[in-house]
């Protein structure tokens, strides 16, 4: 974006609008003009490899020593991770056309035929922290849906999506499509989002993907239907059938594989009928994997390893690092009722043989994503065969667990009459 303003209301009123008048002309382009875009910034994306990691050098030079080890991770770019950019870009152009697909349709008493059909939302705010790749992936997801985006990245991550947000709208000017469809809030200014939010006139949605307090803040402030993505405090529930060699896996994998990623796992729940040999087997395994454990007074007296946790509500703790709480329950039905008091309502496991078990923790968790005998590590939009995800919603409405593009589209009635008027 190359328009100049002169204070915050004015930049407020460029970004609304030329969001707003780009949202317009995507409605009508083809999926074969949408999925050419797509194509080509994958294109762009391993042409102009060597200044994403200038870029990103510049961030990380910048954010050493400010950030912890998780975030760091988060905002780190490399060759794999450019190329998984530019493999989901693909992916998204390959998956089917979300848009006008008829999702229902049939003919009245009076032979009106009517059908509900899938249109894009208009214009989505999305609201990242420091994780660069977001730019891409958001603005690809909104693209194939048909919607406009505002994109704003966390500072530490600026001169990144600066690149990225530049590779995409070169990509829409190449084939002649209005640039600001992608644009990218490069103020730094808490104030500005303040303002955007209020934008209701312009903006249809807003999607904030980062951690509890901005997603709180976002709530607070806006007057735009907002898609949640709280905490990721994701448990595993080692039940008494449970296979031991799977567990073991299941958990070195949920919370080890990737520390700083919000469908890890937070909180382990062991049965208390366990044998204590296959809970120190399961808990050897993550200690040795340099995991620090933390529990009640309970879980403390069966292993020396395991620090005070202190409160019981720090049970409801996103730790993004190699550190783990610990509960015993009695049976399944206790442990679905620490879920359901600790939960950010993300993700959850059961590792168990037991079909009942099973049963029982499906029927009675309430999260976005339950696995049975499964990491919670596949809650993922390309796990799950959506390609790259905008986040992951703990909403009820209007979307639920991994975002793809189905998600980043609304519907409209049409209604098809030969004369008829209402009596």
């Amino acid at each position: 974006m190359n328009q100049k303003y002169s204070n915050l209301d004015e930049y407020t009123e460029i970004l609304a609008k030329n969001a707003k008048k780009a949202s317009k002309a995507l409605r009508t382009l083809t999926a074969d003009q949408r999925n050419g875009v797509l194509n080509r910034v994958a294109e762009l994306l391993r042409a102009q490899k060597t200044d994403i990691l200038a870029a990103n050098k510049a961030d990380l030079e910048a954010a050493t020593g400010k950030l912890d080890d998780a975030k760091m991770d988060r905002l780190t770019l490399n060759d794999a991770r450019v190329e998984a950019m530019a493999k989901g870009a693909e992916e998204i152009a390959a998956f089917t056309d979300p848009l006008n697909k008829v999702l229902e349709s049939r003919e009245l008493k009076n032979g009106i035929k009517i059908s509900r059909v899938a249109v894009p939302i208009g214009v989505v705010f999305f609201i990242f922290e420091s994780r660069p790749n977001v730019t891409i992936d958001g603005a690809c997801l909104c693209f194939k849906a048909g919607n406009a985006v505002i994109l704003r990245g966390g500072k530490e991550s600026l001169n990144s999506a600066k690149c990225l947000a530049g590779i995409f709208r070169s990509a829409l000017a190449e084939v002649g499509i209005d640039e600001d469809a992608v644009q990218l809030v490069t103020e730094t200014s808490h104030d500005l989002v303040g303002k955007l939010l209020q934008r209701s006139d312009c903006i249809d949605l807003v999607i904030p993907r980062g951690g509890e307090r901005l997603i709180r803040a976002v709530v607070d402030q806006s007057k735009i239907p907002v898609i949640k993505h709280f905490n990721g405090i994701c448990h595993v529930y080692i039940d008494k059938s449970a296979d031991i060699d799977k567990a073991v896996n299941i958990l070195i994998n949920a919370k080890t594989q990737r520390t700083g990623v919000c469908n890890a796992m937070e909180c382990v729940i062991f049965d208390r009928h366990l044998a204590a040999n296959d809970v120190k087997k399961m808990l050897d395994a993550l200690v040795e994997r340099g995991v620090e454990l933390y529990g009640d007074q309970d879980a403390q007296s069966r292993d020396s390893r395991i620090a005070d946790i202190g409160e019981p509500s720090n049970y409801h703790h996103e730790y993004l690092a190699l550190k783990s709480s610990v509960k015993f329950v009695d049976d399944v039905a206790e442990a679905c009722d620490h879920i359901e008091k600790n939960s950010s309502r993300h993700t959850e496991a059961v590792v168990a043989e037991d079909a009942s078990v099973q049963d029982y923790f499906v029927a009675n968790v309430d999260s976005s994503s339950v696995m049975v005998n499964a990491s919670t590590r596949f809650a993922d939009g390309g796990e799950y065969g959506l390609g790259a995800e905008v986040g992951i919603s703990t909403d009820k409405l209007h979307a639920r667990g991994p975002m793809g593009v189905e998600s980043l589209c609304t519907y409209k009635w049409v209604l098809r009459g030969n004369g008829q008027v209402r009596g």
